[in-house]
């Protein structure tokens, strides 16, 4: 029994005594201090620092950065062009503005951290990681029924299939360390992992750290039973999954498989409802597949990033025609991101497809990816939407590829006579490829088939920022396909290739919408630059050279690329609008509008205008060409109208605009030329003339007096009434049927054209009556290139040949042609002599004043 003293000597204890004492007034001090800071603190304005205080697992400084980011963002990308959920998506949970949906990843992580409930190795139960026992039984029990956090050792788990509940986080320690591997006995539909409910769907599972091995070998061989079965990894209708630095080896199906519990959704239905959502893969590798490395089906909000999947084996389809890729993101897949990913060896790196029958993967983002010796880099497809026969597809669009490289596409056996081509686009609309490069094997035989090519129905077309090199044996650099089953409505801008395809860039038969800009082709012993059976195709600032043509466009061959526009052109222009698509106003000021087809106005002001079809102002102001006839201009004009057609007119007016301001006019139907002012020759050129032909056919030389012989003319003698002389100095000259024939319209008695209306396009014109007997066919030589006409001046001031009698103030007779002096003061007066007479020519040379004789 212990005692215990009840009575104590306070002599013994006083130095204790006296130390409680102080305990007592330091803890005095201390309590009143912390209330007065606990009163401070309640007053305080900023009492915590929000780092301090805890919000679902995150800081509230984490969470309302990420808010702020998020509403940020949205602003900053509220231009009408961006899903807002993806845009605000890109919000991490830390505050930080990412590429990726991943915000609600992380949430839904913190989520299941919280949820487990317990950790667990599953060797605890009975796995034996030796790569014999049989662990599937260890694996069922270690997880029970979720909220747990299985861990493997390392070493070869043999299984029969793990299937995963909600709320399960399996981590081995890492690929290549940690593996399972599908047990001998195992049916060929069976998966490494999975899910565990797909009728319910599951929730919240991570796996990671571990290779998976489908085993293929065991009971002597087995393959893909079809479906969605025989995948090292499928998650189906499951919602916030993540896989992460995990192998798949040798899948019979697929090596990962994001997807619904059944392939066979239709586009008319919801069909991503029983798919997976917000799954993220990062770091996981996959080889061998007998289709697939990595695929997607029916889910929505998937990331795939640096991940790698290469050398598939091909064994789910016969031989030959293995359609096995790298990374496919399939049938009513929507919402993907792939991101800064690496395949080779595949039939296709990277493929965004569905089957005839099912609905085309949306909104595809493909980042950073490098495909390397696969057949074909990059494919977007919807198989049965392609030829013209074929229904067009209602759900391929919203593609973009951004950074992606394509080194050394090559021929497959897989594939057998698939050609290498490092992009192709097929039946999509709205696809962006930016900041492309396409490297090419020079020696490697591409057997003439594009690098790229926008083929089968594509539409919306977008590449920028392309580089190709390397390609020597390739036919096009880019093709854009035409015919019945054409692409169209592409944007190819900022390019440059570098010695590699024979050809740069070919755009088929009715390919029309096309903008081709600010490119560089350097070719190598290449054939043309660009080539297109028509020029509806915008060019603009492209170079091309180390081709024997620049460009071949519309059977016209080029030794640089021509600039090309069309679509109503409007440049150096303050205002104003073309309204047609052919027309075009440059330099000008004011509201002009050109309201008709083929219209141009160039140097306008003041509000000028255009109707009708082929019309023009140039160098005018508040000018106007009006009515629905054709070919009207005005040219160099003040308040101007102009409503004749096919005609040219010009004036100067103040006030309104009028036809009444016209100074002049020239018509192009009657050939008229009409003004209101005198018509003046600036020249030195001194006569009036008119053609004549020679009596004798023969030619007549300049500066002999002529008379007339009829209607025609020889050398004049003495006595002969002279008509004129052969002149060089005609400032007019009349009579030169320098066009047509001279007969080649019918004439009145009077000789006066006679005059008939046609209809010109629906509209009746005057124009002159053809001969019946003029035959367009037969050349016409002018009369100023035939020896038998002549031009004679017949008024005004001519050089004209003298003999030696005659001196400056001389009137002169004709003589054979020559002038003499006269006795009486009759003939024509000398002016001035020009050329003395020369006895060794036989003439001299003097300036006379023709006139008419009485």
């Amino acid at each position: 029994m212990v005692q215990l003293e009840k009575q104590h000597n306070l002599v013994p204890n006083a130095k204790l005594l006296s130390q409680l004492d102080e305990n007592a007034r330091v803890t005095e001090i201390a309590i009143n201090d912390n209330i007065k800071a606990l009163n401070s603190h309640k007053k305080a304005t900023t009492a915590h620092k929000s780092e301090q205080i805890d919000h679902g697992g995150f800081s509230l400084r984490t969470y309302i950065d990420g808010l702020y980011n998020r509403f940020r963002n949205l602003v900053l990308n509220a231009d009408g062009t961006n899903v807002k959920e993806v845009v605000d998506a890109r919000v991490d949970a830390d505050g930080n503005i990412q590429p990726l949906l991943k915000e609600r990843l992380d949430k839904e992580y913190n989520k299941l951290l919280q949820k487990i409930k317990r950790t667990v190795n599953v060797d605890d139960f009975g796995a034996v990681p030796d790569g014999e026992t049989d662990s599937t039984e260890a694996f069922r029990k270690a997880v029970g029924d979720g909220h747990v956090r299985v861990q493997l050792s390392a070493g070869t788990y043999v299984v029969r299939g793990v299937k995963l509940p909600s709320w399960t986080y399996l981590i081995g320690q890492g690929k290549g360390v940690t593996t399972l591997k599908l047990h001998e006995d195992t049916p060929a539909s069976e998966w490494v992992i999975t899910n565990a409910d797909y009728e319910n769907g599951n929730r919240n599972i991570f796996v990671q750290g571990m290779s998976l091995d489908w085993n293929p070998d065991r009971q002597g061989g087995v393959g893909a039973t079809g479906g969605q079965h025989s995948s090292c990894l499928t998650y189906a209708k499951v919602k916030f999954g993540w896989v992460k630095d995990v192998e798949a080896i040798n899948a019979g199906l697929h090596g990962f498989d994001i997807t619904a519990p059944t392939y066979d959704h239709l586009a008319s239905t919801q069909y991503t409802k029983d798919g997976c959502r917000y799954i993220w893969l990062d770091n996981c590798v996959a080889y061998g597949a007998g289709d697939d490395g990595i695929t997607t089906h029916y889910s929505e909000y998937i990331f795939i990033s640096n991940s790698y999947s290469f050398d598939q084996r091909g064994t789910a389809h016969p031989k030959g025609q293995s359609n096995s890729n790298g990374i496919e993101v399939d049938d009513g897949s929507k919402n993907v991101w792939l991101i800064n990913n690496y395949t080779s060896g595949n039939i296709r790196g990277v493929e965004v497809k569905a089957h005839t029958e099912w609905p085309a993967s949306q909104n595809v983002h493909v980042i950073g990816h490098v495909s390397y010796r696969d057949v074909r880099s990059y494919d977007l497809r919807h198989i049965g939407h392609h030829l013209a026969a074929d229904p067009e597809s209602t759900t391929a669009y919203d593609v973009t590829l951004t950074d992606c490289t394509a080194i050394e596409p090559v021929f497959n056996d897989m594939y057998a006579g698939l050609s290498p081509r490092a992009l192709v686009v097929s039946a999509y609309k709205n696809v962006t490829i930016s900041n492309f490069t396409a490297i090419g094997d020079p020696l490697y035989d591409y057997q003439d088939n594009p690098v790229i090519a926008l083929q089968y129905r594509s539409r919306n077309i977008s590449l920028n920022n392309i580089t190709i090199r390397g390609f020597k044996k390739a036919g096009f650099d880019i093709r854009l396909y035409g015919g019945p089953q054409k692409t169209d409505n592409v944007n190819l801008s900022n390019f440059a290739f570098y010695k590699s395809a024979k050809q740069g860039i070919g755009i088929g038969g009715g390919v029309y919408s096309v903008n081709i800009s600010n490119g560089i082709m350097e070719g190598e012993g290449g054939t043309y630059g660009i080539t297109s059976p028509n020029s509806q195709a915008n060019i603009n600032n492209v170079q091309a050279s180390g081709y024997s043509y620049a460009a071949m466009i519309k059977g016209n061959k080029y030794k640089f690329v021509p600039t090309n526009f069309k679509g109503g052109f409007r440049g150096a222009t303050t205002s104003g609008a073309p309204l047609d698509s052919t027309s075009a106003i440059i330099a000008a000021t004011g509201d002009n509008i050109a309201k008709g087809p083929r219209n141009f106005m160039g140097g306008v002001a003041g509000g000028s205008t255009t109707e009708g079809s082929r019309q023009a102002i140039l160098a005018s102001n508040n000018s106007h060409t009006k009515g629905d006839g054709p070919a009207r201009a005005v040219i160099a004009s003040q308040a101007v109208v102009n409503t004749d057609s096919y005609s040219l007119a010009g004036g100067y007016g103040s006030g309104t605009p009028s036809e009444e301001n016209i100074k002049w006019k020239i018509g192009s139907t009657n050939g008229n030329i009409q003004g209101v002012g005198r018509v003046e020759s600036v020249s030195d050129f001194k006569d009036l003339a008119e053609y004549f032909e020679s009596k004798d056919g023969r030619k007549i030389e300049s500066g002999y007096l002529v008379t007339l012989d009829g209607d025609k003319i020889r050398k004049a003698e003495k006595g002969d009434k002279v008509l004129g002389v052969i002149s060089e100095t005609a400032g007019v000259i009349m009579g030169g049927a320098a066009f047509y024939w001279n007969d080649r319209y019918l004439r009145n008695e009077f000789g006066g054209i006679i005059y008939e209306t046609i209809n010109d396009n629906g509209r009746e014109i005057i124009v002159p009556m053809e001969n019946p007997n003029y035959n367009p066919d037969l050349e016409y030589i002018s009369r100023e290139e035939r020896e038998e006409w002549h031009v004679v001046g017949l008024v005004g001031q001519v050089f004209v040949r003298i003999d030696e009698t005659v001196q400056v103030g001389d009137y002169i007779v004709p003589a054979d042609g020559i002038g003499t002096k006269t006795e009486d003061g009759t003939g024509f007066y000398v002016m001035r002599i020009k050329r003395p007479y020369s006895a060794e020519k036989g003439y001299g040379v003097a300036l006379v004043f023709m006139h008419p004789q009485m």
